[in-house]
């Protein structure tokens, strides 16, 4: 991860014509406002996203897979097995929380 005085070095000469920016993270261009270009930590919003940890459904807290899935959406670990193998009664495929696995 960098950091923010890493990122604006990087942002330095990221500068468009026509209120034009790049993300300092992937090269992804687009127009901004005026006031903004002058910032030196400009991300896309694909850089700015941070994973979800809990997720909430009404009274259920979910917690989905950060990893690799297979090919069902079901979480696989490093050497492709099934984690945590059974039926979500969330019916979240990518759901990782032990309570809300029922059999194998």
């Amino acid at each position: 991860m960098l950091l923010r005085t890493e990122l604006a070095k990087l942002c330095k000469n990221n500068l468009m014509q026509d209120n034009q920016v790049e993300c300092c993270k992937c090269g992804f261009r687009w127009a901004v406002n005026a006031e903004k270009r002058g910032r030196k930590d400009l991300l896309c919003i694909s850089c700015r996203v941070k994973p979800a940890t809990t997720i909430q459904y009404g009274k259920l807290r979910c917690n989905p897979h950060q990893g690799k899935l297979d090919h069902n959406l079901n979480p696989i670990d490093e050497q492709g097995l099934l984690l945590l193998p059974g039926e979500r009664i969330c019916t979240h495929r990518d759901c990782i929380n032990p309570a809300h696995v029922v059999g194998d």
